[in-house]
């Protein structure tokens, strides 16, 4: 029979952040359990998100630490990796126990901490350089994509320096939410439903890129296997020219 102390919270960061105060002296034992894996033999206690609880939690972790853990805890919340909880709250109270050097050490959690930030944080870099924008009617910048990881938020600072001054949505159809940069601010939306067309503009660009890719490429010398090296097939969806 395990010993584990089952939880479950709302899935914000300033749920996981109260997580961790509420059971700091036990996390070692604490495994988060969502309802979709729980059965009637389960013990589970949920967890609700308590702002003072969690701001108190950040507040120290900033005032402790380097900058760069704070940002680096954020990255792991955004990934996709279904331990993300337990690895989190055990690496924070081992940076708290141990010192910032922790995360850095052969402890799982640890080491399990550094794997999932540089999975989310590559594929951001990734993102940086393959995100692709349309111009749709309105003259504003379209990009579509499906990351792995909830990286919305990490992306789109890049752009907005980027682009300065041109209005621009960047969506993120898997999880049905969308950045908004429009005069300059920034607003995040949830998207039901992404309904535009493309202007008259981007439609000519399209199909010239389409002809030059197609005139260019030499079907004998395709190598499929290299492609996908150099760029993931999950990748190509929104290319123009696949």
């Amino acid at each position: 029979m395990n010993s584990y102390r089952y939880f479950d919270y709302d899935r914000s960061f300033d749920g996981l952040m109260t997580v961790i105060f509420d059971l700091y002296e036990d996390i070692e034992r604490a495994k988060f359990m969502p309802d979709a894996q729980s059965n009637l033999f389960d013990t589970k206690i949920f967890i609700a998100t308590d702002m003072v609880k969690a701001t108190r939690v950040i507040k120290s972790l900033e005032d402790k630490f380097p900058k760069r853990f704070m940002r680096e805890i954020v990255a792991v919340f955004l990934s996709c990796d279904t331990n993300k909880e337990d690895i989190l709250i055990r690496a924070i109270k081992g940076v708290f126990e141990r010192g910032y050097g922790y995360i850095f050490s052969s402890e799982k959690a640890a080491s399990e901490f550094r794997r999932i930030r540089r999975n989310v944080l590559s594929e951001n870099h990734s993102y940086k350089g393959l995100l692709r924008f349309k111009e749709v009617e309105g003259g504003v910048m379209l990009a579509e994509f499906e990351p792995k990881n909830d990286i919305l938020t990490l992306i789109v600072p890049h752009f907005v320096k980027r682009f300065p001054t041109i209005n621009f949505v960047i969506a993120d159809v898997k999880r049905g939410t969308a950045a908004m940069h429009m005069d300059g601010k920034v607003e995040f939306v949830e998207l039901k439903e992404l309904d535009y067309k493309i202007s008259e503009r981007e439609q000519f660009f399209e199909e010239a890129w389409k002809d030059f890719y197609k005139t260019t490429r030499i079907d004998e010398r395709r190598n499929e296997k290299l492609m996908i090296s150099n760029m993931p097939k999950r990748y190509w969806r929104y290319l123009v020219e696949k």
